[in-house]
């Protein structure tokens, strides 16, 4: 029987020990891996020079009762290949036939446990946390990662899935024999989960894959925190860059009929007398606060170039502190300063924005607050040469779902709110360089923090 050597090659792959033979056990062909183990008096022409008797008998057993099929046939058969020092090497061989040959596996068991060894090596070293289970969903090992994630009990064969996913949040039609069951009938299946503690938030995909030789079930639990953090950064900044678009029509449109408005308002202060001067007078409050309204709208569009300079920060605390006690005192609020910082405390930013920003934020922590509430604000360092502004309350808190979107315009906790007056601190903070967190429980106040990066006096004194 002839054949091209393109018709056999393309069959054989040099990783493998594999060997191409007519219907009548003469070798056409075999792979340099094998034919190096086998090769010891020249290229063997017949099976029957390269396995013991027994497997040999197996093989022709196969060949002659599938010598009339057309399709692939596989049987797996034990004994020994002899190699080219006379040993005998324990293998199975794979047969896979059709009309006119068959090719044949060998693995050898040698080879076998070697790659065993390599794979559970591989398995128990891996840096992403990963499980076998078994079909009923219950854990048969974890690899270390696993282990000293989840502190995982030696013994963990006892533990199921189910109880493994109580410490996360799951989607509500989340079904664990689903789960599996996609596992089994395509290539993989995956669920995302969500775990909080302490006010953090880590996101996970749990990946599962059904090993068809062992027919067991392979977890994987895979961070994917910063993806959704990245996802909901685009997300927010796409809000606020529409934010700033219909912020800048709004301006367009409503800035000259409230002027007109201003400017006959101070005509009429003068015409009036009585009553209607009082009802003048709050009618231009309340354009000046529509005004300031739209200040604020426009401030999340406009990027702030103007006034930058060096100044000390705990000076300018003490500025709006001494704006604001007078009512605190009225409010009867107990309001506790801190400076725990050496002077001078000096940062880079627009003091005007920054005061504004102050402002803000103590507002609405006397805001949250009944009598005989405390605001506290404190001034510290930390590492890295940051400095850090903590303004505390003992007010009313927010839940969790206000926390994850406190920043976003248009999302307030008071009643009349604009919504726009922390997406505009968030703001300036970021555009100098700082940033901003927020700590907060129901019914037992907030804690905001803001950093901002100090600059280091003496390099002033040298430029000087």
């Amino acid at each position: 029987m002839v054949m091209k050597a393109l018709d056999i090659n393309k069959y054989l792959e040099s990783s493998l020990n594999k060997l191409i033979i007519s219907k009548d056990g003469e070798i056409l062909g075999m792979t340099n891996a094998l034919k190096n183990m086998v090769n010891e008096k020249g290229q063997p022409t017949h099976i029957s020079e390269i396995f013991d008797d027994l497997l040999y008998k197996k093989i022709q057993i196969v060949l002659e009762s599938n010598q009339h099929l057309q399709t692939i046939v596989r049987e797996s058969l034990i004994g020994n290949l002899i190699i080219s020092d006379g040993r005998n090497a324990p293998c199975c061989v794979i047969c896979k036939s059709d009309s006119k040959k068959v090719i044949i596996t060998v693995n050898l068991y040698e080879q076998q446990e070697s790659w065993s060894q390599i794979f559970e090596n591989a398995f128990f070293t891996c840096n992403t946390p990963s499980a076998i289970m078994n079909e009923w969903g219950f854990f048969v090992s974890v690899n270390d990662a696993f282990q000293n994630k989840y502190h995982f009990p030696s013994n963990s064969n006892s533990i199921h899935l189910k109880t493994f996913l109580e410490g996360f949040q799951l989607d509500g039609n989340f079904c664990i024999a689903d789960y599996f069951l996609r596992a089994k009938n395509e290539a993989f299946s995956q669920t995302k989960v969500v775990h909080r503690l302490l006010g953090e938030t880590t996101y996970y995909n749990l990946i599962m894959q059904l090993d068809p030789e062992t027919e067991m079930f392979i977890l994987r639990v895979v961070d994917i925190t910063e993806q959704e953090q990245l996802l909901d950064l685009l997300a927010r900044s796409d809000q606020l860059s529409t934010t700033g678009e219909i912020a800048a029509s709004i301006a367009h449109e409503v800035r000259n009929p409230m002027t007109t408005l201003q400017g006959f308002l101070q005509l009429l202060e003068h015409e009036v007398i009585g009553n209607a001067q009082k009802y003048v007078k709050v009618i231009q409050e309340e354009v000046k606060h529509m005004n300031s309204i739209l200040d604020e709208m426009l401030s999340l569009s406009k990027p702030v170039v103007d006034e930058v300079t060096i100044f000390s920060l705990s000076v300018l605390v003490e500025e709006v502190l001494l704006l604001l006690r007078p009512k605190a005192l009225l409010d009867q609020i107990n309001l506790v300063n801190q400076m725990l910082v050496t002077e001078p405390v000096l940062i880079k930013a627009n003091p005007k924005r920054i005061k504004q920003v102050l402002v803000n934020l103590l507002k609405n922590a006397m805001e949250a607050l009944e009598p005989e509430g405390t605001l506290g604000v404190q001034v510290c360092e930390s590492t890295d040469n940051i400095v850090n502004i903590c303004i505390s309350d003992t007010g009313i808190g927010m839940s969790e779902d206000m926390l994850e979107k406190i920043f976003l315009p248009f999302t307030s906790g008071k009643e009349g709110g604009t919504g726009l007056g922390l997406p505009f601190v968030k703001k300036m903070i970021t555009e100098y360089g700082g940033t901003i967190s927020v700590m907060s429980e129901e019914g037992k106040g907030s804690v905001f923090q803001l950093s901002f990066p100090r600059i280091d006096s003496s390099l002033l004194e040298i430029k000087s």
